[in-house]
């Protein structure tokens, strides 16, 4: 397994992990009054760790170095090879990923899937070459991206936390979250004997002594160093949306002239995507910024992320009708005129103008949301022909969002096929979209695994992705006959195929 990463120059610890071992592990709660208890017992317990540890910088030190401690304990040892041989998960040996680093320079840089396109594609090909020749020569034909050493050491090599957060998802995955233990920094850690990861650091005490800084109100020489490490290091841990919320918070009120915000805002609208403690803490930051940052571009970023967080909230699962009407009105109220005034500034960590973004977000919630209803859009067919949605009216329809290089993808085709198989022609249609940005590839595909139903061809920035707010894959949006949107999910499971059959008995042929 292979682990990739995205940033942006000069701002390593803002990085974000770009493949599908991006993993976070909240802790499992109790709910009702128990969870009270834990969240209070909690907070108790931090602010008594805060007010022990003070507003000391060398913890924070003293904790990324053994980050780095761990890190090259990984990178050196048997688990992290460096060969190109390094075995997946589950297999026999158990070695470790090999981590490589992806620099994206800002909005010129292509979107990370495309970037994990070329990136997966380049893993797969036989050439001779090893993985690093082949990445790199993969990167050459993209804009603003390079591939870069994590063991170099060099000045402008990325920071340990940054590897870190690789090397603790991918580890997670491939190992078991029980195997990355955490471990008091005043702790031994020695060496593991029984096939587990080494054990990782435990940020607690820095996490406090970054808060302590933050208590002092901004006048500390750490600041905003030591919000940044909450964001970046602290956030990934469990209980760390709490962190986050912290330095992120810190960043508005005392470095008005900061300039990351950018990778910041994308790493809490994705930090936000996972658990509803998390998305509730994105979710509030987000409020913050559109009610209260000076900074009219901040200001609208928030109003940005704000109105998508409702969007998405329109497609969750089990909401009743006018619930989900209410969530998609809010969502349009926020997003109509979220760029009067900063029309031609760039969206933070995007290269759209705000114009453009508050457009497509406008577009995207009145036609790819769960009960809005679908455009006639188009796209290529396999054998070069034009399609459009409209050839399929009168049948209930499963769009497949879908890539060669996305495994969940490829590993859902045989329910792919077994729902071809029993449902009826006359009243269901799977139309498979590609994403990958050669149409030889999925050709040659489909030629080793076929796929007997209707396949289109759209790469990786095209309209009706744009249009239907499709930004991962798989993607699956199931639409009535009427072309309708009844529901959008990641996965096939069984309430999801459930929808289907109820959608394709209830339509007029029925």
């Amino acid at each position: 397994m292979t682990t990739w990463m995205e940033t942006e120059p000069s701002r390593w610890g803002r990085a974000a992990v770009v493949c599908a071992v991006l993993m976070f592990v909240p802790l499992s709660g109790a709910c009702g009054g128990l969870m009270a208890l834990e969240e209070s017992s909690a907070e108790d317990e931090m602010a008594a760790l805060v007010a022990e540890v003070g507003p000391d910088w060398d913890v924070v030190e003293d904790y990324l170095e053994s980050e780095r401690t761990w890190m090259a304990r990984i990178l050196a040892s048997g688990r992290a090879t460096d060969h190109d041989s390094s075995p997946g998960a589950g297999e026999a040996d158990g070695a470790a990923p090999r981590v490589f680093v992806v620099r994206a320079s800002g909005g010129g840089a292509p979107p990370r899937a495309e970037m994990e396109q070329a990136l997966r594609a380049a893993l797969e090909a036989e050439n001779g070459a090893d993985a690093e020749q082949r990445f790199g020569a993969a990167l050459e034909d993209l804009n603003g991206v390079e591939l870069v050493d994590p063991r170099s050491g060099d000045e402008d090599s990325p920071g340990s936390a940054v590897v870190n957060e690789a090397l603790r998802a991918a580890l997670e995955a491939q190992l078991g979250a029980e195997s990355v233990h955490l471990r008091a920094e005043d702790e031994d850690s020695p060496e593991s004997t029984d096939g587990s990861a080494p054990d990782a650091p435990d940020v607690r005490r820095a996490a406090a002594a970054a808060i302590a800084i933050l208590e002092v109100g901004g006048t500390h020489e750490k600041t905003v160093e030591a919000a940044e490490f909450l964001v970046n290091s602290a956030a990934m841990t469990p209980g760390g949306e709490e962190y986050a919320s912290r330095g992120a918070s810190a960043l508005l009120a005392y470095a008005p002239d900061y300039t990351g915000w950018g990778l910041m805002l994308q790493r809490f609208h994705v930090l936000g995507s996972i658990g509803p403690a998390r998305g509730a803490a994105a979710g509030a930051f987000f409020k913050e910024l559109a009610s209260g940052a000076e900074d009219p571009v901040l200001r609208g970023a928030g109003r940005y992320y704000v109105a998508a967080g409702r969007m998405q909230a329109a497609n969750a699962p089990g909401m009743s009708g006018e619930d989900r009407a209410a969530e998609r009105q809010s969502a349009l109220d926020l997003a109509i005129g979220l760029s009067d005034g900063v029309e031609g500034e760039k969206l933070p960590g995007d290269a759209r103008t705000f114009a453009d973004a508050e457009a497509d977000l406008i577009r995207s919630i009145r036609h790819g949301t769960v009960g809005s209803r679908v455009p006639d859009l188009v796209g290529s067919r396999l054998d070069g022909m034009e399609g459009r949605l409209s050839d399929y009216l009168g049948r209930v329809v499963l769009l497949d969002f879908w890539a060669t290089w996305c495994a969940p993808c490829v590993a859902a085709l045989p329910q792919k096929r077994q729902l071809v198989g029993d449902l009826p022609a006359d009243r269901f249609v799977l139309l498979s979209i590609s994403v990958d940005a050669n149409l030889e590839t999925v050709t040659g595909f489909v030629e080793e695994e076929p796929m007997p139903w209707e396949n289109w061809h759209v790469g990786m920035r095209s309209d009706i992705t744009r249009t239907l707010d499709v930004g991962s894959y798989p993607t699956y949006i199931l639409v009535d006959e009427h072309g309708e949107i009844l529901a959008r999910a990641q996965q096939l499971p069984d309430e999801f195929v459930a929808l289907i059959e109820e959608a394709v008995e209830r339509s007029p042929e029925a």
